[in-house]
């Protein structure tokens, strides 16, 4: 029989290099501590308001290599033309998570580990089609078609980018540091 993938989602991810993660994470501390934060998907952490070009060089080098990406994961799936709706920074301390979420109106989304490592708390990807009602719940043969939920691991350098639709979270930060992280999303021109 011949097949066709429909309605695919794709989670790009690619180790960055030549980025100064030292200084964005100074950057992060002096803006957590002039700034108050908002509540979104964050239990126990802090999520910045949203950043604009001109607050950090160091920022806005890593907004044009995200750009980049991100635009070509939009050609590769046939979409032009999307630009940055809003980009912001999260520090999340010992203990702290973030509950399953998408983010509402956006084509692409993403985060950038600035300081990270798998005992910080991973990202969770779960599918929302509702196969978890239809599929065995003991198939030993897990596959892209057949799991409903994949890990990736929160990495300093790692950058992933996801369709906005698709829900994750982030496990517990199980270390005795911070976990910080530049997530972004991306849409059509308003």
């Amino acid at each position: 029989m011949k097949s066709e993938i429909l309605f695919p989602n794709i989670i790009w991810n690619q180790t960055l290099s030549d980025i100064d993660n030292n200084l964005l994470k100074e950057f992060a501390y002096k803006l957590k501590d002039n700034q108050a934060g908002k509540v979104i998907s964050n239990y126990g952490g802090w999520h910045s308001q949203d950043l604009m070009t001109g607050q950090c060089d160091h920022l806005d080098k890593l907004a044009k290599i995200i750009d980049y990406n991100a635009n070509n994961c939009a050609k590769e799936v046939g979409i032009e033309g999307i630009v940055l709706h809003n980009i912001w920074i999260n520090i999340n301390p010992p203990g702290s998570y973030n509950t399953l979420h998408h983010h509402l109106g956006a084509i692409f989304s993403g985060v950038y580990y600035i300081d990270a490592n798998p005992l910080q708390g991973n990202i969770y990807f779960e599918r929302s089609d509702n196969a978890e009602y239809h599929l065995p719940i003991d198939s030993l043969n897990k596959t892209s078609y057949t799991t409903t939920r994949v890990t990736y691991p929160s990495t300093t350098n790692c950058l992933y980018i996801f369709p906005g639709w698709l829900k994750h979270s982030v496990e517990g930060n199980r270390s005795n540091k911070d976990r910080i992280s530049i997530s972004f999303n991306y849409g059509e021109k308003k």
